[in-house]
């Protein structure tokens, strides 16, 4: 009985500090309502999105105080000390609503944005919880980093590669070059691209009906980018755009980054 006690104690001591371990952040809004899929960066080089009840958390030791910066489209970007709350050993960060788009603005459910109608935060979730491996660039990453066109958001991405056709087109393949990417745009996979010379080798289409990624979307258009750079890290249902000659799949969102 004794060895069994202990045992019970041991095990809710591990389980205790490897919770602790943990560094949660928790967003709300001016309202205290929780604000869903926020961009979170707890440091240079690590992000994270926020889940549907706005907490997003790292696996790291917690601190009295993190530098932290969220950002989320139609609210007003933050960046400071946080300091963490004992009693329920969060950080909480406030985000204030954009007065000009307080109307516009709905981000409290997943069904009322089209980016979760496609399921796009599901996924972000399951890839930061480890069920595969992708790159998932957020509407606040794009409207953060402001990119003319859409290869230069994909420029020096891992695994990927802008091969440069000309000034203004270009063809997006594997890091190695000799594969190309299946392009899906908000669920249909696009045909009639450079990528289908090397995705297609046993009947490639002849070079002149064939026209860049950049030449049928406008990056301002863009909401969201998934990019996987081997069949076998794409989700089931995504699986079904992927080309035979293919390395990997880039998932294009367009409309409204709000």
């Amino acid at each position: 009985m004794i060895r069994l006690l202990f045992a019970l104690v041991f095990v809710g001591s591990a389980s205790l500090s490897a919770q602790d371990a943990r560094t949660v952040i928790r967003i709300f809004d001016n309202s205290a309502k929780p604000v869903p899929y926020a961009l979170v960066n707890l440091r240079d080089g690590v992000s994270r999105v926020a889940d549907d009840s706005g907490r997003v958390a790292f696996n790291e030791p917690p601190k009295d105080s993190l530098r932290i910066q969220v950002r989320r489209l139609g609210f007003d970007p933050f960046y400071g000390w946080v300091t963490r709350v004992p009693e329920t050993g969060e950080y909480p960060v406030l985000l204030r609503l954009l007065p000009q788009s307080i109307q516009s603005v709905q981000v409290t459910a997943r069904a009322n944005t089209p980016l979760g109608r496609s399921g796009f935060y599901d996924r972000v979730q399951r890839v930061q919880a480890g069920a595969y491996s992708a790159r998932m660039i957020t509407p606040e990453e794009l409207d953060q980093r402001n990119p003319i066109r859409l290869t230069q958001m994909l420029q020096g991405e891992n695994a990927v590669r802008i091969q440069r056709l000309d000034q203004n087109r270009s063809m997006i393949t594997g890091r190695g070059g000799q594969c190309g990417y299946s392009i899906l745009l908000d669920g249909n996979r696009v045909t009639g691209t450079y990528e289908e010379l090397l995705t297609n080798k046993t009947n490639p289409p002849p070079v002149t009906s064939l026209i860049g990624v950049d030449e049928f979307i406008t990056i301002n258009s863009v909401a969201a980018i998934e990019i996987y750079s081997s069949a076998a890290s794409i989700p089931a249902e995504l699986q079904r755009s992927l080309g035979g000659g293919s390395c990997g799949l880039i998932a294009i969102w367009t409309g409204r980054r709000r």
